[in-house]
């Protein structure tokens, strides 16, 4: 049977480039792309759908998934780390609370209240691959170097919730598999301005997402609650 794929944040770097990866396979039937504002396309595959992530009232627009008979992919590609007015805190005294509210709306409340309006189709499918983009700076015991706090904190905050959701989701069905996965360091608007201090690979949007979708074909439900880097390593909470 051909898959359904939902994708959150498809007019991201990363988020696109899983629209144009599934596009381009033939076992997709449909790929519905979930963004703030729609993405041009000319593709019969994939019909786009605004949604703002930022408030659970507008995620009524995604009505339109009803109409699916069975989903087998999940991709959440959302999340930021700057904006124009936001900066990554080099320490305590940085810490805005405006700002941190706005990230972990964007990292966490986010894409758990668009998997709460996807609980019905989830819960009718035979087996579903739930994935998030998560940050290996979530990660508590791999932290050395601190600052950062409002992203970490919400990456970290993310990975419970991943958690979270894989236990109550192996009850429904122990054939659903909720992981996170960290796509590396990925030259974009979110990584830009940090680049100049890299010392380790960067990878294009491209590849990243090619290292990540051999990660998501491989994992199965034995692997639900984990976060993987996009080598298929296991990140340590």
């Amino acid at each position: 049977m051909k898959e359904n794929i939902i994708i959150a944040g498809s007019s991201g770097a990363i988020g696109g480039e899983f629209i144009k990866l599934y596009a381009n396979n033939s076992n997709v039937e449909k790929i519905i792309a979930l963004s703030r504002k729609s993405i041009n396309n000319d593709h019969d595959k994939i019909q786009s759908v605004e949604i703002d992530y930022n408030d659970e009232a507008t995620l009524k627009n995604l009505d339109v998934i009803s109409q699916l008979d069975s989903i087998s992919k999940i991709i959440i590609a959302t999340g930021v780390l700057h904006t124009d007015h936001i900066k990554p805190e080099k320490s305590i005294d940085g810490i805005d609370e405006g700002n941190m509210k706005a990230i972990f709306q964007v990292n966490v409340f986010g894409p758990i209240l668009l998997v709460k309006k996807l609980l019905p189709l989830i819960k009718k499918a035979k087996g579903v691959k739930i994935v998030f983009l998560t940050a290996r700076v979530g990660s508590v015991s791999d932290n050395e170097l601190g600052g950062w706090h409002s992203y970490r904190s919400s990456k970290t905050a993310l990975n419970m919730m991943i958690k979270n959701l894989s236990i109550e989701l192996k009850r429904l069905n122990k054939e659903h598999c909720v992981i996170g996965i960290h796509p590396g360091t990925v030259k974009s608007h979110l990584s830009e301005p940090f680049l100049r201090h890299v010392k380790h690979d960067v990878f294009s949007p491209k590849d990243s997402v090619e290292f990540m979708s051999k990660v998501i074909n491989e994992i199965t439900q034995k692997d639900s609650g984990k976060c993987f880097d996009f080598s298929g390593k296991v990140i340590e909470p």
